[in-house]
This record gives C-alpha cells, structure tokens and sequence, in this order.
C-alpha cells in the first residue's frame, strides 16, 4: 500500500518464535527409578540397552547426539565391532515403543523430538538454574521448592549405563544437596524448626560425612533451644570424622561450636532478662528482601540502628516484630519493646517515660535513678553495655525523640516511623530499610490468608481488582480480606464493586471500633503533623491527574515558586506522604491519593480549587507547545495562541527529551483534556489534543489519541467554537485514518471540511482536504481520493502553503498508484520527495521516495524501484522510523519475488511483520498472507555436548 497520510513513528525490537518439537508427547523421568510415558501411558523397555539409549538421547534434550557420545552412553568402554548398525537396531525398537516420529535421524548421529521440559532431570537444573538468578528470596525459595519436588530418588536408577551414572550421578545429587541447603536456609522463620531438624537429621544418615547438612542441624537445634542436644551432634559428628577421616571438623561447624560454648559460659549479667516483644505476626506474609537485609545485621557495633520506614498501613511494626522473633536467640540480653506513639491518637512517648520504662524492665530500683533525662540515658547504656539486647522502638516521631534511648554498642536496635528520619541515617550511622507496597504476588497471597486459595482461585479477575483497588497495601489488603471473610456469602466481585466508588473506599477499609485498622485515621496522624504549607500543598495535590508528577507541574498547580515548592515536597516525602521515585518526579501511594482527593473537597474552596487546575492546565498546554517546536512544528499555526504562565515553561534540548517528558506525562496530559472540557476551558482542551497528536503518531497512542479528539470534537461543537471544530474534527479524522477506520473518519473529517466552509476557512483548510483523500483512499475510492489531494495541492499552492503542498502531493501519487497511473503517480511523489528535502523533513522525504519505488514497480521499472525503495528504507531507519518502513519492505519483497529471489523477500517482510505486531499495526493479517508464499528454510543440526 503507498503511503497516504502519514505521521513519524519510532522503532522497536523483533520477538522470536518458538517451534513445535513434535506431535508425539513422551515424558522421561531419570530421578529415582527410570520411567517412560507415551501421550501419558507408561511404556515398558525391557531391554537395559534401550534405556540406556533413550536416557542418552534425553539427556541432551532434543539436540543432535553423535554416534560416539551414544555408544559411549549404551556400551561404555566396550562397544561393539559395528556400532552404527547396533545403535540403528535399538532405534528402531525405541521408535515402536514411542512413535515413529520420537528419534531422528541426522547425518552425525540421532536427535530425540522432546521438549526438555518433558525430562524431569533438565527440567529439574533449569529450575534450580532460574533460582539461582533470582535475587528475591521468596521467589527463590517457592523456585527451589518446585525443583525438589521434581527428585524421585537416586539418579538414573534402572537405566543400565555405568557411563551415564558415572557422569550424571554425582552432579544431579551434588545439584540436589545443595538445593535443599538453601531451602533449609530460607525456610527458617517459615518453616517449624522441629520439621527442619527431622529433615536434616535423615539427610545427615544419609549423607554422614556432608558437614553442610550437619552445620544446619546444629543451628537449628540451638536456635530452637536443644543447645546440649546440638552439642551433642557436633561431638559425634567429630568423632565420625576422626574414626573415617582421621581429620576435624571445618572452621565453619568449630566456630559455630565456639559459639555454642561461649554462650552456655556467659554468666547472668543482670537479674531482670526482659522478654516484651508483642504477639508475633500470625500468617505474615512476603517482605523476603528485607527479611533477608535483616538478617545480615550484626547484633551490635558502631552501626547498630536500623530504620525501617514507610506510610501508614505498610507493614512496618509487623516486619520488625516477626524478624525480631525469628532472631531473639541472638540477643542473650533479651528484648526490649514500647511504642512510642509518634503517629498515633494518643500523646507520643516522652524520652523521659520511656527511659523510665526501659530501667524498670532491667530491674533497676527507681530510688537509683537519675533526674535528668541526659543521666537516665547514661544509665541505660551503662546497663545495656555488652549485654547483645534487641531494642524494638515502634512508631518514632522524629530523631530526637528516638536518640536518648539509644543504648551503645555491643546491642541492636530497629526503629520503625513513618518519618525517614534522615538524622539518624546522616548523624548515628543508622541503616535504612524503606517499604514499599507489596507486589501483586504478596498482595495475593495475604488475601488468600483471609479469604482462602479457593475463593482466590475461582475469581482472579476479581483479585486482581481487588489487590490495585487496595494500592497493594498490607493493611488495606488485610481489611479488605477481612470483609471478605466476613461476608462469605458475598463474591469477591461484589467487595470490588464496594471499593470502586472511591469516595466509599476509606469508608470501606476500616473498623469502626478499632482506630489502628482506620486508614483514614491513620493517613490524618501523619497530616495533621503537617505545617499549614505543607498540608495546603498535599491537598492541592489530589487534583493532579498524573500518576507521577514533576516537581514544576506541582508548582504550576500550587501557585508557587519552584523553590517553595520542592522544600514542601521534600517535607511531605520525609513523611512518607509522598513517594519520591527520583530526585525532580513525585508519586503518590493510591490509597493516600484517594485521601488527598477527600481533602481538597472538603477543605479547600471551589475558587481555590478551580485556580489549580487552570494554572496546570495552561503549564501542561505550555509545555506541550513548546515540545512541538522539535515534534512537529506545523502544528504550531497562527491559531494556537496561549496564555502565559506563572512558571517558565519546561524547555527541551533535542528530540529525545520530548519524548521522554511525554511518556512520564502522558497520563496527566490526556486527562487534563477532559478536565478542561469539563470546566468549560473549551479552548484549552481542543489546543491540547490538537498539540498532542504529533506524539501519539509518533509513539502509537491510537487508543488515546482518537479519546482525546473525541472530547475536543464534543467540547467545541457544544461551545460553537467554529475554529476549534475544524481543529478537532480533523484531528478525530487522522486518528481514525491512522488505524484504517475510513468510515469513521470520513464522517469527522466532513463535519471538520464543513465548519470550514462555514468560517470562511483556517490555516488548516487544506490539510482537510488532504486528509479527504486519504480517508477516500483507503476506502478504494482512488478516483475521488486524487480529486480532494489535487484541490489540496491547488489551494496550498494559491495560499503560499508551502508546507502543505508535498503532504498533498504524497496524497496525489497515492491516489495514481490506485488507479494504476504509475508513471503519473511516481512524478507526483518525485515532487513531493523533493518538495519535502528542501523543507528538511527527512521523514516524509523518506516516506515519499517509498511511493516512488511503488509507482515504478507497477511501471515495471524494476531497477529504478529497487533503488528507490532501498534508499527510502535506508533513511527510515536511520531515523528509527519503524512505522514507516512497513510499506517500503512490502513494496521491497514484491520486487524481489517478482525477480527470482524469494528468500530476500521473505527477509523484507518478515522484517514488516515484526514491526506491524510490535506497533498493533492493522496490516499484520496482509503481511502474514505474502509470507505464507515463501517456504521455511530448515536451520543445521548441532550435536549436543556431552556432560
């Protein structure tokens, strides 16, 4: 198809296919006893040769094995004196037992049509490979859980090859051991410590003189309290190493019995041994990472505070509580607790109170204790000094708050506030542990904790809702899985319909009777701390349509300057009451954008409101203009005039820096259409889409570019802005021409020609008629498309257009390629080739030099098409112009065909499809009906290297 009406479009990667191994399905099982299943029946090889055979083959997993590598695998060391006759022999016995179509033939040896998959040993190493990658640990654990569940015994027992057993054996077990050892690793806080030990304690029989296994069980005992009965294994382990070995133990089982000893001889350093960790955390869930982070703290030292900070509702004291358990073996000193109630309804913990109950719980006698809180503290430390003792302070307000209670080197302490508190990071050396919401996999898997995996499983639709309606945060997951348990007989799908109605929502999330599961309560302890600029700023907020906003635009909407408006950010990130993904860009959690929205309805005037909006209106349209200076600048006519804003506008130094701002502003650009046509800014919503267009064709936003026009269209019909119609009628028209909807546009682009000739015309007079033709076009009304393209060119030309002209000539050749006028056709797009190089449009130049290779083609000018054509590809993809080489390869791969080589036609259009699948091109069902013409080359066998 020549090109018509075209816009820039930019490039992308290709997807590989993956082929069908075979129609035969057989599945190998070699871990435990050796086994064959046929399309899921099991077949019985009686002979040890053939299993030896086909546990070769397998092994290499549908890749070609040599002659050499299977006699190897059958015989050994001792094959027989014809060997490609014997293999043959046991080949054909292995095709009757397993189809015909199972072992190939190859020129080197034999290929076995299977999917490794289908083989429980590689499936099992790729598996273990895939968690070994990972750096998540849960992901990890779930990973090597599923291998292990794939071992059946000891390796390739039945197969009847010493070669293979030899080879495979040790490295299958080694793999084995050593995944179990990590599981063990991961498991623990997960996992009874009593199932570990039964574990290890049958690995061990099994395995006596592996001291990996034997380190474990050591560990394990110890840190379920069985000290002696750990002792105990260690000696015998010793003396099973002595009598069998004549050696000791390693340095990492006698330093963990170091360990054992030393903490058995610590004497008692005070009386009091306080134990106040709260209730563990029943069914917690996720936070592997920082369980993992956790766990590599040491239980002291110079560095001995970890914060552990994020909003309300993230999960911060159930992390901390739930790792505290895991490890309080660690802390002979024991565990001291209190709740600072930093964010809390109540009055927060002075240092004074809390000094008082930390050396109470140490059995200090109150008639020692200092006066000051400057002495208390000195107290503590001297008590605390050396003791290893786990300090849990929840729910800190600030540092200050936090700093006197700090107890010295030699113990640990994690902290856990809605605040960053940067001080305690900058100052005390603490390290930080940020949280986040939980990913769609936890957020799952708590709701499954309430509800149950059933009623998970039967509505995922629904779940999925659910988890984003939830913004993924732990305690909204939690109520919204309470709610769901408590009215069973309701669909999850109803509880989502609940939470839609977003002024419901916070309603929705809460208990009435418990103010620490109330979100809206616990949003509004972190507000009301706000200074008035502060909470005024987070308010105004809630109007941004973005999912993420720049610092300026959140300027623009406050009315303040770009200074002020970063110190209050700042102080709304310190409080976790914005995200800060980078150092200009801020972001609201879900669930807190829908509090700010409550806000600033309820606390804000309708004036005010109204105000911010418009100031961010009129930025977004400013920046956006400014943009298409290096977009495209023809859109920039005399009728798109803009009121000036309180901040500069954003300023861009190349072509890539648009691009980049519009896809971090895209959310907010196209809503801010709506919200303006919803306002009665009728003005400001058409110039919006009008300007955004050239970034939807470019970054194939069809969907939100035929949106945006709608709106626009609605908004200045219903206004009577004649001018602003013409705009967005043929701006609709264009988006429908974009993604082949003739129709559709033909019925904008008319009611866009009419307001036209009601208003005496705009600039934009000709770009409708030439978008006329390429509606008619596409329609494969060829004649009627030259008539509107030529009446284009003549108008454009009568006005001094001079940048309209080449886009009407495009119009014209296209039209003549239709109408099978070639060589008329290929002056018009020369022309228009021409016409556009002289205005430094290289795209369109490109494009028109593509309608000249199609016009000489139907010319039957073969040599001067083909050149023409692999010019036009050449600068497309210099310019990165995916989009429009799709046509030029088509053109391209006809000529090729047509003059005898067909493999560099099916190289062009396979380079076409990839682009039209990658882009959601309409023309992917044409391109795949050229290369059904072209047949399928066969890649060369490689052999398989042998373990």
């Amino acid at each position: 198809m020549p090109r018509c009406v075209s816009e820039p479009a930019s490039g992308g990667a290709r997807q590989p296919s993956t082929a069908n191994l075979g129609a035969t399905t057989i599945d190998i099982r070699l871990l435990g006893s050796f086994q064959v299943l046929v399309d899921g029946s099991a077949v019985l090889l009686t002979s040890s040769r053939q299993r030896a055979l086909l546990a070769t083959l397998a092994l290499a997993a549908g890749r070609l094995v040599s002659i050499d590598t299977l006699a190897r695998g059958v015989w050994g060391e001792a094959p027989p004196a014809h060997i490609r006759g014997s293999l043959q022999t046991y080949v054909m016995r292995l095709r009757r037992l397993c189809g015909e179509d199972t072992v190939v033939t190859e020129p080197e040896g034999y290929r076995l049509v299977v999917d490794p998959s289908r083989v429980d040993a590689l499936r099992f190493l790729r598996t273990l490979d895939q968690a070994a990658a990972t750096t998540e640990p849960a992901h990890r654990r779930t990973l090597l859980t599923t291998a292990l569940g794939t071992w059946g015994g000891t390796p390739l027992e039945g197969v009847g090859s010493p070669a293979l057993t030899a080879e495979w054996g040790p490295l299958l077990t080694e793999r084995y051991l050593f995944a179990v050892e990590q599981r063990i690793d991961l498991d623990g806080g997960l996992v009874p410590d009593a199932r570990l030990i039964a574990e290890l304690t049958d690995l061990v029989s099994q395995h006596p003189l592996r001291e990996s296994l034997w380190e474990r069980l050591v560990r394990v005992l110890a840190r379920s309290g069985r000290r002696a009965e750990a002792l105990s294994r260690y000696a015998g382990l010793r003396a099973l190493l002595a009598d069998e070995l004549g050696v000791e133990p390693g340095e990492d089982l006698r330093r963990l019995h170091a360990e054992l000893l030393a903490a058995d001889a610590e004497p008692a350093a005070r009386t009091e041994v306080p134990r106040q960790l709260p209730f563990d955390v029943a069914g917690f869930t996720g936070r592997g990472p920082e369980l993992a982070e956790l766990d590599r703290l040491p239980p002291g030292g110079a560095s001995g505070i970890v914060v552990i900070e994020g909003t309300a509702g993230v999960g911060k004291t159930s992390l901390a509580v739930h790792w505290s358990h895991r490890v309080r073996d660690r802390f002979p000193g024991g565990q001291l607790f209190l709740d600072l109630r930093g964010h809390s309804a109540g009055t927060p913990v002075t240092p004074e109170t809390a000094l008082a109950g930390f050396l109470r719980a140490l059995g200090v006698p109150p008639e020692t204790w200092p006066s000051t809180v400057e002495e208390r503290s000195g107290l503590l430390r001297s008590r605390l000094a050396g003791s290893r003792t786990l300090m849990l302070l929840d729910n800190a307000r600030d540092a200050d708050q936090v700093r006197p209670l700090l107890p010295g080197t030699g113990n640990l302490v994690v902290v856990t506030s809605r605040n960053q508190l940067r001080g305690l990071v900058a100052r005390d050396g603490a390290r930080r542990i940020a949280l986040r919401s939980f990913d769609d996999r936890d957020a799952e898997a708590l709701l499954a904790g309430s509800v149950g995996p059933q009623r998970i499983a039967a509505e995922p639709g629904a779940v999925a809702e659910l988890v984003q309606l939830c913004g993924r945060l732990p305690l909204a997951l939690a109520l919204a899985g309470e709610r769901a348990s408590r009215f069973s007989g309701v669909s999850l799908a109803g509880i989502v319909e609940e939470l839609r109605d977003q002024k419901l929502r916070l309603d929705t999330l809460r208990d009435p009777q418990d103010a620490g599961t109330d979100l809206r309560a616990a949003f509004s302890w972190s507000y009301k701390a706000l200074r008035p600029a502060a909470a005024r700023f987070f308010r105004l907020l809630g109007l941004h349509p973005g999912l993420a906003f720049s610092l300026s635009s959140a300027a623009a909407l406050a009315g303040a300057g770009l200074r002020e408006a970063r110190e209050l950010a700042d102080q709304l990130a310190a409080a976790h009451l914005l995200n800060q993904p980078s150092t200009d860009r801020y972001q609201f959690h879900d669930l807190l954008r829908v509090y700010a929205g409550e806000l600033v309805e309820t606390e804000t005037t309708a004036p005010e409101r109204e105000a911010a909006l418009r100031r961010l209106v009129d930025w977004y349209l400013a920046g956006v203009a400014e943009a298409n200076k290096l977009v495209r600048p023809d859109l920039l006519t005399d009728d798109i005039t803009l009121e000036p804003v309180p901040l500069p506008a954003v300023r861009f130094a190349q072509h890539e820096d648009t691009i980049a701002w519009y896809t971090a502003e895209r959310p907010a650009l196209t809503a801010l259409v709506g919200v303006a046509a919803q306002h009665g800014w009728v003005a400001h919503a058409w110039k919006l889409a009008w300007l955004l267009r050239g970034f939807f064709a470019e970054r194939h936003d069809r969907e939100d570019w035929i949106a945006t026009a709608g709106i626009a269209v609605a908004a200045t019909r219903d206004a009577g802005d004649n001018t602003g119609l013409q705009y967005s009628a043929n701006n609709l028209g264009s988006a429908y021409l974009r993604t082949l909807q003739p129709d559709k546009a033909l019925e904008a682009l008319e009611e866009a020609r009419t307001a036209s000739e009601t208003g005496n015309g705009t600039a934009l007079t000709v770009a409708i008629l030439s978008n006329l033709s390429g509606a008619y076009y596409v329609r494969a009304e060829y004649a009627e498309a030259e008539r509107y393209a030529l009446k284009a060119v003549d108008l454009a030309r009568d006005r001094g257009q001079r940048t309209f002209v080449p886009h009407a000539l495009l119009n014209v050749s296209a039209s003549r390629i239709g109408l099978h006028d070639y060589d008329r056709a290929a002056e018009a797009a020369q022309a228009a080739h021409v016409a556009f190089a002289d205005l430094g449009d290289r795209y369109h130049a490109a494009l028109a030099l593509g309608n000249v290779a199609e016009a000489l083609e139907g010319a039957g000018r073969h040599d001067e098409a083909e050149k023409a054509g692999l010019d036009a590809l050449s600068e497309l993809k210099e310019l990165n112009a995916d989009y429009g080489t799709i046509d030029v390869q088509i053109t391209l791969g006809r000529l090729k065909l047509y003059t005898g080589r067909p493999r560099e036609a099916g190289g062009h259009w396979a380079e076409a499809l990839a682009a039209s699948q990658r882009l959601g091109d309409p023309r992917v069902p044409e391109i795949q009906a050229l290369l059904a013409t072209v047949p399928p080359e066969e890649p060369p066998a490689k052999d398989a290297p042998y373990p």
